[in-house]
């Protein structure tokens, strides 16, 4: 029965194509004409559906629909026959599982850590570009902020790791006399970030390779 009809897990909520559906449940009807009359019945693309062009092979591209399980268990239901009873309740099985506490806890923490990379992700960009480039003293001694020596030599470092680049070259300089200098930025979140000569991040990445 796992394999009656194939389920999209894809999006939000588990949607089913209305032309597999049309083709498992064995309608006559051309599916260009089948669905359409199905609507009739009160059903709304943005709530029970939504519709997809498919790409075309040569000729007209076809419209394909994306089906929320409550749709195509109401569909199966008004074709009235033993098919669609049995396909009514593969989808009752699906929506039973998807709404099981294990599932629905698994969703959650899914969704928490997508959101976490993303604030991450933001923030990470916000810093970039708020970060005010160091003053024309601080460019021409090469000076360089841990985002600004991140970005110009493309390093890839996450935000994570740049605050703990930050720390550990701050007491690198600081336990040999190295000159620190801040930066302010433009956002007050940040406030005043440090920046680096050169010959410091040389020297500093430097070890940090040997001891790595």
């Amino acid at each position: 029965m796992n394999d009656l009809i194939r389920i999209d897990y894809e999006n939000e909520n588990p949607t089913v194509s209305g032309r597999e559906l049309h083709a498992a449940l064995g309608v006559a009807t051309q599916y260009k004409d089948w669905f359409p009359r199905m609507c009739e019945y009160g059903f709304i693309e943005g709530r029970d559906f939504s519709s997809i062009l498919s790409e075309s092979t040569g000729g007209r591209p076809s419209t394909e629909h994306a089906l929320s399980i409550p749709l195509a268990k109401e569909l199966c239901m008004l074709q009235r026959n033993d098919q669609g009873k049995k396909i009514r309740q593969y989808f009752i099985s699906v929506e039973d599982a998807w709404n099981s506490p294990d599932k629905v806890m698994e969703r959650a923490l899914q969704i928490a850590h997508r959101r976490a990379l993303e604030a991450e992700r933001r923030i990470f960009a916000l810093a970039e570009e708020n970060e005010t480039l160091e003053v024309a003293l601080n460019t021409s001694l090469r000076f360089y902020t841990v985002a600004k020596y991140n970005k110009t030599f493309h390093m890839g470092w996450s935000l994570t790791q740049c605050q703990a680049i930050g720390k550990q070259l701050t007491a690198y300089c600081r336990a040999r006399a190295i000159e620190v200098r801040s930066c302010e930025t433009n956002d007050k979140r940040f406030g005043a970030v440090h920046s680096y000569p050169c010959s410091a991040w040389e020297s500093f990445l430097e070890k940090a390779l040997c001891c790595g």
